[in-house]
């Protein structure tokens, strides 16, 4: 099966192909059984109403699964649908998301310019699925080719961000329920939209208030055409402090 296999509350690693997949079970709406605490202060909480998000800049964080002291503070935070925290920072250009969970799971960054839709995947291992402008839909360009399944070599971590234009740690690095991405694409004024999938098999979202739709269109099945409800997605706005 390709995709993401949960067995016993283990994450299974994806099939190695460059088959495209599906990268989580349907989505549904669930009221969250514990209040996750995050561990990061934030100086700005985004609101789940509004149409974009502030970015402010921050010292490079390192991109390994582990929240150090005082390496995401300062980041602009927002909570997802199951109580998850995502943290927002820039740097030199360079985009800094991390999730802070209570469980390791498989999340997608999904980032939408007015020329490409990428959604960013990491879970046991990183792939990435590529849309490109169609006749008044998206075209699936490429599906999941997955890569970086190792806990010690970051070579093929670090290819990824030269070919690719990103990177993230695997859901089996750092501390549990942490995921910290690198993203060098172009994201200045790009549409964000996150879903997240524990080995409960309970999916979360955010924006939180996204459409069942919009929500379906973050976690596959992949098909070959899209219409991205890129209208219930935040606008990614870099601000300076």
């Amino acid at each position: 099966m390709t995709g993401i296999l949960f067995v016993l509350g283990t994450l299974a690693l994806p099939a190695c192909d460059a088959t495209q997949s599906t990268t989580s079970a349907p989505p549904r709406d669930t009221t969250p059984s514990t209040t996750i605490t995050t561990m990061v202060p934030a100086t700005t909480l985004a609101p789940d109403t509004g149409t974009s998000l502030e970015v402010p800049s921050h010292a490079p964080p390192v991109i390994d699964g582990v929240l150090d002291a005082g390496e995401w503070d300062g980041s602009t935070t927002v909570t997802m649908s199951d109580g998850s925290s995502l943290h927002w920072m820039h740097s030199n250009d360079v985009l800094y998301v991390a999730l802070e969970s209570s469980a390791v799971g498989a999340i997608n960054l999904a980032i939408a310019t007015d020329d490409e839709v990428r959604i960013l995947h990491s879970s046991a291992a990183l792939g990435s699925a590529l849309y490109t402008p169609g006749d008044g839909t998206w075209k699936l360009s490429h599906g999941f080719d997955w890569c970086c399944r190792s806990a010690t070599d970051d070579s093929a971590h670090l290819r990824l961000l030269d070919e690719e234009g990103w990177q993230a740690n695997i859901g089996f690095t750092g501390d549990d329920g942490i995921v910290e991405y690198e993203v060098v694409l172009p994201w200045e004024g790009a549409a964000v939209a996150v879903s997240y999938l524990t080995d409960s098999e309970t999916s979360a979202f955010w924006p939180t208030d996204l459409s069942s739709e919009a929500r379906e269109q973050l976690v596959g099945p992949r098909s070959d055409d899209v219409t991205f409800n890129l209208d219930e997605w935040y606008t990614l706005v870099p601000v300076d402090g």
